[in-house]
């Protein structure tokens, strides 16, 4: 069921936008991953992702078309209904170069893995240009940290993703609209 909060997405033509599919951080996991950034160093340019904006990227489209924003939602919606949960454990931090701090798992459940690939194929098969990079599955906690130091010792943050959703980047405010938000097995749809 739609949630009443989420406004009306109308897809206007000739628009492009910056779209990405995610799983997003569940509230115990934005409580956790809070924890964990306070054993961090900063540097004062270090920039914090705000806990409501922390999400793992699936698949990034830096130019959607907005007439093909159905087609996205319904491959949201085929996506999430074959997917199967899996724990995920956020073992690694590491600040890669730009200064982008993050955690990642040191493995990735195949669940994810084939998640990531029916979105990826799914994408691609709807004439959806896309980011072809090697996928490194993330959490961003900061980004301009380039002097941060994570911490040497931590204990993995475990969680396990329930939904999927479609989030929009609305430029220059560095905030995100959900387009779409699917439970695992299919429940859910647009702003579920």
């Amino acid at each position: 069921m739609p949630d009443p909060r989420t406004p009306a997405v109308a897809a206007p033509s000739g628009e492009t936008w910056r779209v990405f599919f995610a799983l997003d951080a569940s509230p115990a996991l934005r409580e956790r991953t809070a924890a964990h950034a306070a054993l961090w160093r900063w540097s004062p340019q270090a920039r914090l992702v705000a806990p409501r904006k922390l999400h793992l990227t699936l698949v990034f489209i830096a130019a959607l078309d907005s007439r093909l924003l159905p087609r996205l939602l319904q491959l949201g919606a085929e996506a999430a209904a074959c997917a199967h949960g899996c724990a995920l454990v956020l073992d690694r931090a590491r600040l890669w170069p730009g200064g982008i701090a993050h955690l990642a798992p040191s493995s990735v459940p195949q669940a994810l893995l084939e998640l990531h690939e029916a979105l990826l194929d799914g994408v691609l098969r709807a004439g959806v240009a896309t980011d072809r990079r090697a996928w490194k599955p993330h959490l961003t906690l900061a980004r301009r940290a380039q002097d941060a130091r994570p911490p040497a010792h931590f204990e993995g943050l475990r969680w396990q993703p329930r939904s999927l959703s479609l989030q929009r980047s609305l430029p220059g405010s560095g905030d995100y609209l959900c387009l779409g938000r699917w439970r695992f097995g299919g429940t859910g749809g647009p702003g579920a």
